[in-house]
This record gives C-alpha cells, sequence and structure tokens, in this order.
C-alpha cells in the first residue's frame, strides 16, 4: 500500500521533470547559434584592434558554447588561431551584474585554460586569470617571425606558465613564462647583423604589472652557449606597438666563440664588467631600440 502511495506522489514530479527535459533538448537543438557567431565576433571586434573570424559554434547543457577554427587578424595579418575555444558562462554571477566565464583552448599543439570575468554595467573585462598547459609549440605561430622582423627566422619551443591580470584604471597582475628547448636561427638585428646560432636554451619571463607598464623583473635566455638576462619596464603586453617605450638593462655572457661575434657587434654599447659579462641598457622604442653603456659595480 506504501509502494502504491509513493508511486502516485511520484507521477505528478515526473510530468514537470518530463517537460522541462523535452523543454532544454528542444532549446539547444534550435539555438540560433549563428547569432551567438555573430554576437561573439562583434564583442571581440568591438573591445579589441583585432578582426575574427570563427568557422563553427555550438551550444550544448548547460550554457556550454564551443567555437571551432577561431582566427584572429591584426592590420589584416593573421595574428594568432585557436582550434577550439570552449566556454561556460556562470549565470551565478548575474546575481551581482558580472558575468564569470571560465574557457579552455586549444591551440599550437597545446592548451590554456582559465577565466575571463566581465562587468556587465561598464560592459567590459575586469579581470582574465589562466594557465598555459600541455605546451604551445610557438614554432607553428606565424606572426612571430613578423615581429621579429625576419621573414626567414626560424624560432621554436615549447611555451608553458600562468597570468593573473585585473584590467582597472590602473591595471595589475603577474605574468610567468618558460619556454623549453627554445631555439632561434635566422634572426638578424643591428641593420641586417645576423644573430650567431646559440644552441637550444631555457627561457623564462617573470613580470608584475604596475602604474600602466609592464616591469619585467627578469626575461632570461639561457643555454650551454649563452646567458643572457633583461629587466626593466616595457609597455603592457596587450597594448605593444612598434612605438610602445621600453627601457632594459642587459647582463650578457656567453661562450668564446660566440662572445667573440656578440662582443665585435655590441663592444662599442656594451661595458665590460668586472666579472666578465658585458652590461648595457636598450632603451627607445621597440621599433628602434637603442643600446647604450651601463658599468655595473659586481660585488
Amino acid at each position: 500500500m506504501k509502494r502504491i502511495l509513493k508511486s502516485k506522489q511520484l507521477i505528478p514530479i515526473c510530468y514537470p521533470l518530463f517537460f522541462i527535459s523535452v523543454f532544454v533538448v528542444f532549446f539547444y537543438s534550435s539555438f540560433p547559434e549563428e547569432a551567438v557567431k555573430q554576437r561573439i565576433i562583434y564583442e571581440i571586434e568591438k573591445r579589441t584592434p583585432l578582426t575574427v573570424e570563427i568557422s563553427n559554434v555550438s551550444i550544448s547543457p548547460i550554457t556550454r558554447i564551443k567555437a571551432s577554427g577561431v582566427s584572429l587578424y591584426k592590420n589584416k595579418e593573421l595574428f594568432l588561431v585557436i582550434d577550439e575555444l570552449k566556454g561556460s558562462p556562470s549565470l551565478l554571477y548575474l546575481i551581482i551584474n558580472k558575468l564569470k566565464v571560465p574557457f579552455e583552448a586549444n591551440l599550437y599543439g597545446g592548451g590554456a585554460e582559465g577565466a575571463l570575468f566581465y562587468d556587465l554595467k561598464n560592459n567590459k573585462i575586469t579581470k582574465a586569470e589562466g594557465r598555459i598547459e600541455n605546451g604551445i609549440d610557438i614554432g607553428k605561430i606565424s606572426v612571430i617571425p613578423e615581429v621579429l622582423g625576419s621573414e626567414n627566422s626560424l624560432v621554436q619551443g615549447i611555451l608553458n606558465g600562468y597570468f593573473s591580470l585585473e584590467f582597472g584604471n590602473q591595471p595589475k597582475g603577474d605574468i610567468n613564462l618558460t619556454i623549453n628547448d627554445l631555439l632561434i636561427k635566422g634572426v638578424k638585428i643591428a641593420g641586417g647583423f645576423p644573430l650567431p646560432d646559440f644552441g637550444k636554451m631555457q627561457s623564462s619571463f617573470k613580470s608584475h604589472i604596475e602604474k600602466g607598464l609592464t616591469k619585467v623583473d627578469e626575461l632570461k635566455f639561457k643555454g650551454s652557449k649563452i646567458d643572457l638576462t633583461l629587466s626593466g619596464t616595457m609597455p603592457l603586453l596587450w597594448q605593444i606597438t612598434k612605438h610602445g617605450t621600453i627601457d632594459l638593462s642587459i647582463n650578457l655572457r656567453a661562450d668564446r666563440n660566440v662572445g667573440q661575434t656578440i662582443t665585435g657587434l655590441l663592444s662599442a654599447f656594451l661595458a665590460t664588467q668586472r666579472d666578465g659579462t658585458l652590461g648595457g641598457k636598450i632603451v627607445g622604442t621597440i621599433s628602434r631600440p637603442s643600446i647604450v653603456k651601463q658599468v655595473v659595480n659586481n660585488r
């Protein structure tokens, strides 16, 4: 008798559950995915200097959006390609007029995951945090040779790291990146002078955002042939242009063969330190840097 009563109580509950399930299936099967795709493109192009192409957008329960074949262009040149980008907006944040969007991105043989925080009232991203994992192959990023000004240059390596950034009147945050097995060949500097082969290196970039600038605590390139460390200031990474101002101190140690080449090139600009390293500064703009001597008192 008790079982019959329980079953009679369950039946009224099952009806709304059934119709809710049917509604959810119908809703997602008929959701205007093209409209969502165009909205994503609109938001990115409105708030960044980039133009966007997206091959496909799909939506699945619950509020999970997947964009495939995302291409970002800057000045009509391909800037970045994301094979697959997944986002899951957290609706609970809508209560405080904000939107949290956890994301996962697959690109260049690796992946990144994190979250974006969006202020709905002021229509802007207020925070971004994430971690680059599984190693992004920077050799597949076509924009790097263009930035270096050497179309025939070869830059390879596996990028990992993390970032946490807050975008306000005074942006702040930290960026820490590493590149394993970094290989640089065919890069030219100082009016076309080719850099020597440094062999495989390890590189690290440790920085924090302060007073509208990227404070570079350490930008390091270390291998069997060279040990180069830079520190100082540069523009915010998302605002870098050819006219961005840089002020970086240099400390360089190289093996005998590489050292002769570097010394011959930079002896007029870098000062020999007491410990045998070369020291100086890079100042000016990214497109027109200047190297000046700087004597450091080694202890």
